[in-house]
């Protein structure tokens, strides 16, 4: 069955870590650049002090990239859902695969030589981390609210009590 999920949740994977592994952090620095930017542009108009502005810019700026910070969110509350349930072996195989090198463009085969690191150090079979990598991407899914094989079932169960 194919994966329909699997490239938007890598990349979600990814985008976390290409960006600190903070959502706050990301947050802050969006606000940062923008106010910066506002600033900026005040003071060449010949504006005097920039500040109620360049504040709302610096908010509008945040609310723009709302869905990358949903993204953020939903990894951070994957993760965090994984350690507490004791899936230790999972967010080490999302951080041998998904976290290295982020910045970098993924290229031919380099999920399945990541995948070949992460058996090795974790230790599992490749099967098992190929594995562990979908529950992680699945759960991503559900916590940022997207339609997923069991989201499929449990509508699909709804709709033949009724």
């Amino acid at each position: 069955m194919k994966d329909y999920l699997r490239d938007y949740c890598t990349e979600a994977f990814r985008f976390y870590a290409r960006n600190g592994k903070s959502t706050e952090k990301y947050k802050k620095k969006i606000y940062q650049e923008a106010l910066e930017e506002q600033k900026r542009l005040e003071r060449n108009l010949g504006l005097g002090d920039p500040t109620g502005a360049a504040i709302l810019r610096a908010e509008a700026a945040v609310d723009e990239k709302i869905a990358e910070i949903r993204d953020m969110e939903a990894v951070e509350l994957t993760l965090a859902e994984l350690e507490g349930r004791h899936r230790h072996e999972v967010v080490r195989a999302v951080e041998f695969v998904y976290f290295k090198e982020p910045k970098k463009d993924l290229e031919p085969g380099d999920i399945g030589n990541r995948v070949h690191v992460a058996e090795i150090n974790i230790p599992a079979s490749e099967r098992s981390v190929y594995r562990y990598l979908k529950k992680a991407r699945m759960l991503f899914a559900e916590h940022r609210g997207l339609r997923t094989e069991s989201y499929k079932k449990k509508n699909k169960n709804k709709n033949n009590k009724s």
